[in-house]
């Protein structure tokens, strides 16, 4: 708890919020609430666009909405028990230049949000391997860790942790799924 208060992440949180302008705040108030409608809502889509094409496997499409959420549920109860073992509190709680201008319950130490948007980001790049749509996963994963440091309730080390929970979560998911399903092979 003692070396947490005093990193360099409590300032570099203090400046990002001081350089804030309403118009940043909101837009990073909504990245950060995307987390539910692009982890799940974009694949439920993917899905439910894919029963009605015929050329598609319906089989495989269920089972890859399946590997996303199951990345993503996995990643969350992951990111959600650390967190109970760590009791990092969070950067509002411990430094009052840092104003909580998001949601944030229980501790600090991953970021859940962050770790599921980078389940969501590699369960989806493996699904589809072009190199767009990997930059655009990427990108929303990022701007929702980003988002979280932003807005006061995550010190970047939490972000990185969730990042590095999300993507492994997947990744090892994906050898399951692979060997299970071989909705990989096409």
């Amino acid at each position: 708890m003692f070396i947490v208060q005093h990193l360099p992440q409590l300032d570099f949180i203090a400046w990002l919020q001081s350089k804030g302008t309403k118009a940043t705040t909101s837009f990073l108030q909504i990245a950060s609430d995307s987390i539910t409608f692009f982890s799940l809502g974009v694949p439920l889509a993917i899905a439910v666009f894919r029963e009605f094409d015929k050329t598609s496997s319906k089989r495989n499409s269920r089972l890859s909405f399946v590997y996303v959420g199951v990345s993503v549920g996995i990643a969350g109860l992951i990111s959600y028990a650390i967190k109970n073992i760590g009791l990092i509190p969070r950067p509002y709680e411990v430094d009052a230049r840092i104003i909580q201008l998001s949601v944030g319950g229980g501790f600090s130490f991953p970021s859940g949000h962050t770790t599921e948007a980078f389940a969501s980001a590699t369960a989806l790049s493996f699904l589809f391997p072009k190199p767009k749509y990997f930059l655009l996963f990427f990108f929303w994963a990022s701007l929702v860790g980003f988002s979280r440091i932003y807005l006061g309730v995550h010190y970047p080390f939490d972000v990185l942790g969730g990042i590095a929970i999300g993507i492994t979560t997947s990744f090892a998911l994906r050898f399951f799924f692979r060997k299970k399903t071989g909705i990989f092979d096409s």
